[in-house]
Protein backbone atom coordinates (compact mmCIF):
# COMPACT_ATOMS: atom_id res chain seq x y z
CA UNK A 1 0.00 0.00 0.00
CA UNK A 2 2.82 2.25 0.36
CA UNK A 3 4.25 1.95 -2.91
CA UNK A 4 1.09 2.15 -4.56
CA UNK A 5 0.51 5.77 -2.55
CA UNK A 6 4.27 6.51 -3.06
CA UNK A 7 4.99 7.12 0.53
CA UNK A 8 8.07 6.28 2.23
CA UNK A 9 8.27 3.81 5.12
CA UNK A 10 10.31 6.22 7.14
CA UNK A 11 7.49 9.10 6.27
CA UNK A 12 4.96 6.45 7.44
CA UNK A 13 3.04 6.59 11.09
CA UNK A 14 1.24 3.40 12.14
CA UNK A 15 -1.41 3.55 15.68
CA UNK A 16 -2.59 0.13 16.04
CA UNK A 17 -3.92 -2.32 18.58
CA UNK A 18 -2.87 -5.19 16.95
CA UNK A 19 0.72 -6.01 17.23
CA UNK A 20 0.79 -8.82 14.72
CA UNK A 21 -1.10 -6.90 12.47
CA UNK A 22 -1.12 -3.55 12.68
CA UNK A 23 2.36 -3.06 14.49
CA UNK A 24 5.03 -5.41 13.92
CA UNK A 25 4.96 -5.10 9.84
CA UNK A 26 5.35 -1.85 9.52
CA UNK A 27 8.37 -1.91 12.13
CA UNK A 28 9.69 -4.50 9.70
CA UNK A 29 9.10 -1.98 6.92
CA UNK A 30 11.19 0.72 9.04
CA UNK A 31 7.99 2.74 9.66
CA UNK A 32 7.33 4.36 12.76
CA UNK A 33 4.36 2.47 14.90
CA UNK A 34 2.54 2.94 17.67
CA UNK A 35 0.75 0.16 19.82
CA UNK A 36 -2.32 0.96 21.80
CA UNK A 37 -3.02 -2.16 23.76
CA UNK A 38 -6.76 -3.81 24.10
CA UNK A 39 -7.89 -5.32 27.19
CA UNK A 40 -8.61 -8.25 24.93
CA UNK A 41 -6.44 -9.98 22.19
CA UNK A 42 -7.26 -12.93 20.29
CA UNK A 43 -5.21 -15.67 20.36
CA UNK A 44 -4.06 -15.75 16.24
CA UNK A 45 -2.92 -12.03 17.27
CA UNK A 46 -0.91 -12.55 20.38
CA UNK A 47 3.01 -12.55 20.16
CA UNK A 48 5.73 -13.83 21.65
CA UNK A 49 8.41 -11.97 23.75
CA UNK A 50 10.92 -13.05 21.42
CA UNK A 51 8.52 -11.42 18.23
CA UNK A 52 8.80 -8.09 19.57
CA UNK A 53 12.18 -8.20 21.19
CA UNK A 54 14.46 -5.50 19.80
CA UNK A 55 11.16 -4.07 17.67
CA UNK A 56 11.08 -0.28 17.56
CA UNK A 57 7.25 1.06 18.98
CA UNK A 58 6.41 2.50 21.25
CA UNK A 59 2.99 1.60 23.84
CA UNK A 60 0.25 3.84 24.81
CA UNK A 61 -2.45 4.18 26.68
CA UNK A 62 -4.04 7.83 26.80
CA UNK A 63 -4.64 9.91 23.88
CA UNK A 64 -2.38 12.38 25.87
CA UNK A 65 0.19 10.24 25.72
CA UNK A 66 -0.05 9.64 21.78
CA UNK A 67 -0.28 13.54 21.63
CA UNK A 68 3.00 13.70 23.53
CA UNK A 69 4.69 11.46 21.28
CA UNK A 70 3.48 13.65 17.76
CA UNK A 71 3.95 16.92 18.82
Amino acid sequence: MLNRLEVKPSEFLMIGNSLKSDVLPLVNLKAQAIHVPFHTTWAHEQVTEKETNGKDYKTINTLTELLKLIN
